[in-house]
């Protein structure tokens, strides 16, 4: 499986220097070169220029591999990247999505595509959740690395609490948000502000929660992600027909394939008193992923739909 679109978005590629500049090998020869330079790495002779050379070398070859969806491989290349310098920002970075991409996908096998409640299901949290904290510390070493006037210094420290809000470890979150909206050339500081709006959501500060979203969308109107989390917040504040009206933005975009908003819409609706728009709402959550477990959701919901009864907040 491929790294999605918005994953892979903003991968910071190395600064040539004049010698890779000049340098015409292909990727072939780029593998061959790479193998033959790893014999050398613990004796290792060469200058910190041609160290640095092969540390981009291998990141290149590891971000064409993720690309593609060959994660061992492109794990293995930022392992040789990272011996020759340790402190290569952008192959901590990368590695640190790789794994949180990985963890991911376990957590949208067991919740999206079956809702697997056994033990097995359990056990595969538990290796999601040791994906997730690899993931932080790659992350952590990556801002490190990263000088303090580095676009990337915004990213890793935004990615940071992503891992942060997986374990509802909000205070952490919110420290790495400030830290990251404090950054000069973040240029995704959206993406932040959503995030932080939502470890206010889960805290229960409503208000501090809009604030933050509404900043988000304002900065990027097509920012589907902060957009629909500010429609969760108005349902909750029981500002219906401005959540109806934010969640239906989201599905109206065809890049914004959120399950959870059709519910949202739905709930909405039937505040509303739009019994059979809430039943299109739902029903159309079941389409996009009937056997999840948002899906089992939208189901209780339809059948109170039916029955033309209020939902519960939320």
């Amino acid at each position: 499986m491929q790294l999605r679109p918005h994953v892979l978005a903003g991968i910071p590629h190395p600064e040539p220097t004049p010698r890779v500049r000049h340098r015409a090998l292909g990727v072939l020869g780029l593998a061959l070169w790479a193998a033959v330079t790893l014999g050398c790495a613990h004796d290792d002779k060469r200058s910190p220029e041609q160290l640095r050379d092969s540390a981009d070398n291998h990141y290149e070859i590891a971000l064409g591999s993720a690309q593609t969806g060959s994660f061992d491989d492109a794990k293995k290349q930022l392992e040789f990247a990272l011996e020759a310098i340790p402190d290569h920002g952008n192959a901590h970075y990368l590695m640190g999505l790789i794994k949180l991409h990985e963890g991911r996908m376990i957590i949208e096998f067991i919740e999206s595509e079956m809702c697997l409640t056994d033990q097995a299901a359990d056990e595969q949290r538990l290796r999601a959740d040791e994906l997730h904290r690899a993931a932080h510390e790659s992350f952590t070493k990556a801002a490190a690395s990263y000088g303090e006037n580095d676009p990337s210094l915004g990213r890793a420290f935004n990615s940071m609490a992503v891992i942060s809000l997986y374990f509802h470890d909000h205070e952490r979150a919110r420290s790495e948000l400030e830290l990251a909206l404090g950054t000069q050339f973040y240029t995704e500081k959206y993406s932040a502000l959503a995030n932080l709006g939502w470890a206010f959501y889960e805290q229960g500060d409503l208000v501090q929660a809009m604030t933050e979203l509404r900043q988000s969308v304002l900065m990027n109107p097509d920012y589907c992600v902060g957009r629909y989390r500010l429609a969760q917040v108005y349902l909750d504040f029981d500002m219906t027909e401005q959540a109806l009206e934010e969640a239906q933005r989201v599905i109206d975009d065809e890049r914004c394939p959120i399950q959870d908003a059709h519910r949202v819409a739905g709930i909405a609706r039937m505040r509303l008193g739009h019994g059979q728009g809430a039943s299109d709402a739902f029903a159309d959550c079941l389409e996009l992923a009937p056997r999840s477990c948002l899906a089992n959701a939208c189901r209780q919901f339809m059948s109170l739909a039916a029955a033309d009864a209020r939902p519960p907040s939320g």
